[in-house]
């Protein structure tokens, strides 16, 4: 079984759209490791659920997240209005690139300043289309695709990249 992280903007407005992807995912099959899908019960900045134990810290919280996170197939960002990520997610997708661990978007975002290629931002139903009914493998962010950027991000995790002098 696939297992697919949720990561993106949590924030009330719009965990709605978060819960109903991540319930797709979970009726297509995939199991999600992170969140759990609990309701939201503080936070602006930083979200904590009620799942959350309330004696922890918000960087305890975080690095048990992140292990969540770690431990699944493929990474899958859901934006907020006009492609908003937020502090949060964009130290998480940092933490996720340079672990080269596949990572998807739902929409470009905007507050990333990462080269996002298209074929990376898919839809929910594209998602397990490609994924479990097609049994793609899912490759990291940087894998293939020509350029400085390509270039340089596979120098940046160790890659070794042929320079044209």
């Amino acid at each position: 079984m696939l297992k697919l992280a949720v990561i993106g903007s949590f924030r009330r407005p719009n965990y709605p759209k978060v819960r109903s992807i991540i319930e797709a995912f979970r009726l297509a099959g995939l199991h999600v490791t992170s969140p759990a899908g609990t309701e939201i019960i503080s936070g602006e900045e930083f979200v904590r659920f009620e799942s959350d134990p309330p004696n922890q810290s918000d960087a305890q919280i975080q690095t048990e997240t992140l292990e969540r996170i770690f431990s699944a197939d493929a990474v899958y960002v859901i934006t907020g209005p006009n492609g908003y990520v937020g502090k949060t997610t964009c130290y998480e997708i940092g933490r996720v690139i340079q672990r080269r661990q596949p990572v998807f978007f739902d929409d470009f975002p905007d507050d990333l300043p990462v080269h996002i290629p298209p074929t990376y931002v898919v839809s929910p139903a594209e998602f397990v289309l490609r994924y479990l009914e097609m049994n793609e493998r899912p490759t990291w962010l940087f894998e293939s695709g020509q350029g400085d950027v390509f270039d340089g991000e596979r120098r940046l995790i160790g890659y070794a990249v042929d320079r044209k002098e």
